[in-house]
């Protein structure tokens, strides 16, 4: 009897020390290699030999690789946000806002002749606002784990994954 009392013991102690890990931890090696990636598509456009067709690859880069990462981690945000206090989900909502206005103003003017100075300066810009969502969204995140996030909440962390589509072949 004490010996299966013991066993038992030890499970429940073993299984209590299993914690699910938390959404930031999850988000953290992801955000990562994203945004070497990102830096990867943008870098032709900072080049100081930067032309129109350094601008255009920016924008296709955006357009195409990192849209599908972007509207996975757009729809994890989306299911956070009702878990969020108040002051963090208007902070998360914010700085989404912002990146979503110079992603536009990059695609826009990105397309355009002439532009290259101005597109080389919104790339900059998109990379360190890039970088601060990422900063927000994980450090928001830190209680949360995926079993308190919607079923598409987990979903977009499972998409945004190693193995998603626009992660794949990043893994350093």
């Amino acid at each position: 009897m004490t010996v299966a009392l013991l066993v038992a013991v030890r499970e429940v102690g073993a299984a209590s020390l299993r914690v699910a890990p938390t959404v930031a931890a999850t988000l953290r090696p992801i955000h990562s290699r994203w945004m070497n990636e990102t830096l990867r598509g943008l870098a032709p456009v900072l080049s100081p030999s930067a032309d129109f067709w350094s601008g255009w690859s920016a924008v296709r880069y955006l357009n195409d690789q990192f849209d599908w990462q972007y509207r996975c981690q757009r729809t994890l945000v989306a299911a956070i946000m009702p878990l969020l206090r108040l002051p963090n989900a208007l902070l998360l909502g914010a700085r989404t806002e912002t990146l979503d206005e110079v992603r536009h103003d990059l695609d826009r003017l990105g397309r355009r002749q002439g532009m290259t100075a101005v597109t080389a300066a919104l790339a900059y810009g998109f990379l360190r606002h890039l970088r601060a969502w990422f900063a927000v969204i994980q450090r928001v995140t830190r209680g949360l784990t995926a079993n308190e996030l919607s079923p598409q909440g987990r979903r977009a962390i499972a998409q945004l994954g190693p193995t998603s589509p626009g992660l794949r072949g990043t893994r350093e």
